[in-house]
């Protein structure tokens, strides 16, 4: 008795090639719209977070210049199946609000996939201490081996939203197992 997914994947057809080819292309460019849709609806979440914090602890934003710094741990956790990556990362940031959004991505060898992308946001405390900060991922395809992870830390005025500072760091890391 075939399986629903022995129907879905023609063998031994050559016809089924050209189409496969075809539809892996349609299907990377809609994977490719979704990630933009979701790295916006992380951004603004992000946002969101950092204003919700900053309304919470109102007036304790330093009275000096906005100032943001961000670096990215060598090393990245992700959870068996691949789908969540934990990102480590060292802040500093005075002025305002902190939100910080991380982006990685695999390329092949080290995955399957063409390419395997995730974003994830934060909240961060900007009170001119450095601070360690962990970021959750949830994307699709990482296995263990080399990413390249992009972080930008955003520093914003509680009550204008007005951009003060940024900072972005981008860096190899490495993907372990946990």
């Amino acid at each position: 008795m075939a399986t629903g997914r022995d129907l879905a994947v023609p063998r031994g057809n050559w016809l089924s090639e050209p189409a496969s080819a075809l539809g892996g292309s349609i299907r990377l460019e809609e994977e490719s719209q979704s990630m933009k849709r979701i790295r916006l609806l992380l951004l603004l979440g992000a946002v969101a977070a950092a204003l919700s914090l900053t309304l919470l602890s109102a007036g304790v934003a330093a009275a000096g210049p906005a100032s943001a710094d961000v670096s990215i741990d060598p090393n990245a956790q992700y959870d068996i199946q691949g789908s969540i990556l934990h990102v480590g990362l060292r802040v500093t940031c005075t002025g305002g609000a902190g939100a910080v959004v991380v982006e990685v991505t695999q390329s092949p060898p080290e995955t399957p996939y063409p390419v395997a992308f995730g974003s994830g946001p934060n909240s961060v405390v900007c009170d001119g201490q450095a601070h360690e900060a962990a970021v959750t991922i949830f994307g699709e395809g990482f296995d263990a081996g080399t990413a390249l992870a992009t972080a930008t830390l955003t520093v914003v005025d509680p009550t204008t939203l007005e951009t003060l500072a940024t900072d972005t760091a981008q860096r190899s890391i490495n993907i372990d197992v946990v």
